[in-house]
């Protein structure tokens, strides 16, 4: 729970301080939604803690046992090692039922939640969630880059929009200096621009017109009813995402072949991100059963030296995973071939080193490395001698 509890606040801190700063700078109202916005954020801040939180719990407590030679009294005592083995996998299988539940629903309804909450940020404070030399794209069909903003004035230098609300046409628009202007009804973003030109292209990419002029002003109409439609994958459960690549439609062989490879980016994202809801819980187990070995081998006088071989097999873990998610995302293998990869592969190592370990039969590695945390040990107490 310590471990848990200091994981949540770094992970809420490093991504959120910032956007609440933002918003105390913008008025106490803002600020309220977007504490909203950070509490919808916990399931998927909880996701990534949970495992590692499990991992070096476990390794701490099973480590502490190492090193008070309380596992050699257990096993000179003719007990098992597997009698340790339940409480561990039962700490790992409860891991896998929470992030279950957030991957399943709590993710989904928050990272909805959350885009309605930050657009009605925008809809009454819009600069409250724009920052310096930073593309801002909260707004459906909206990018906005702003290259300097006076903190005291709110005014804005050397302002870039593009606008894709239209079907058939984008609108491209460069000022020199713009500012927000505020909407009393909150149902649109205003910002009045200076000293700009207006780029306007169809649906090919040709140019529709140039427009140069001096003050100009932009408004983003916001339709609550329409921003509660346009739902991506990300909010959408799994039946809902199977359902939405069903209704998509499907090129037929006379098709341009950018219809085609449309179609086959919406089916692969979507079976990407259907396996990954299934597939992350399983990090709480997969790493709960690799601290298992990891934490009962002796590596000496301190229990920071089992944490550590943990935090080394933490970084294997999430190399793999980034790994084979650049392999399914890259088409050279099927999401539901590689992404179980690294919690099968560490539930399989974890099987393999416990079986050992019963037996006091280390592997040639595993005795390579407590050897060398040995051997570090020693030549630290002879130079300090």
């Amino acid at each position: 729970m310590f471990c848990l509890v200091v994981f949540l606040l770094a992970g809420l801190v490093a991504g959120f301080l910032p956007l609440l700063q933002k918003g105390m700078e913008a008025g106490m109202d803002i600020t309220l939604i977007l504490f909203q916005v950070l509490v919808n954020a916990l399931p998927g801040v909880l996701v990534t803690a949970l495992p590692l939180a499990i991992m070096i719990g476990i390794l701490l407590g099973l480590g502490r046992m190492a090193t008070d030679n309380e596992i050699s009294a257990i096993k000179a005592s003719g007990i098992s090692i597997y009698h340790l083995l339940p409480p561990v996998a039962c700490l790992g299988l409860l891991g896998v039922a929470l992030s279950l539940v957030c991957t399943l629903y709590l993710i989904p309804a928050g990272v909805g939640k959350g885009r309605l909450l930050m657009q009605e940020a925008m809809s009454r404070r819009a600069h409250a969630g724009i920052e310096e030399r930073t593309f801002f794209d909260a707004l459906k069909g909206l990018i906005l880059y702003v290259e300097k903003i006076d903190p005291a004035t709110g005014v804005m230098e050397h302002v870039f929009i593009k606008e894709s609300s239209q079907p058939n046409e984008t609108t491209t628009i460069i000022a020199k200096k713009g500012s927000m202007q505020p909407d009393p009804q909150g149902k649109a973003v205003l910002l009045r621009l200076y000293d700009g030109t207006i780029i306007k292209e169809d649906k090919q990419g040709d140019s529709a017109g140039v427009l140069a002029f001096e003050t100009y002003l932009f408004r983003y109409e916001i339709d609550p009813a329409m921003l509660a439609q346009s739902r991506t994958f990300e909010e959408m459960s799994i039946a809902e995402i199977r359902q939405k690549v069903a209704e998509t439609t499907v090129p037929r062989p006379d098709d341009t072949p950018e219809a085609h490879a449309y179609y086959a980016r919406v089916c692969l994202f979507a079976e990407i991100l259907i396996v990954q809801r299934l597939v992350y819980p399983l990090a709480c187990l997969a790493l709960a059963l690799a601290a298992f070995p990891l934490g009962i081998i002796n590596m000496g006088k301190s229990r920071m030296n089992n944490v550590s071989a943990g935090l080394v097999a933490v970084f294997i873990y999430y190399a793999l995973v980034l790994a084979t998610e650049r392999a399914a995302r890259s088409g050279l293998a099927h999401p539901l071939a590689v992404l179980p990869l690294p919690p099968t592969l560490f539930i399989c190592a974890s099987a393999y080193l416990v079986a050992r370990l019963n037996k006091e039969r280390l592997p040639m590695y595993v005795q390579s490395l407590s050897n060398y945390v040995f051997k570090i040990k020693g030549l630290r107490h002879l130079r300090k001698a």
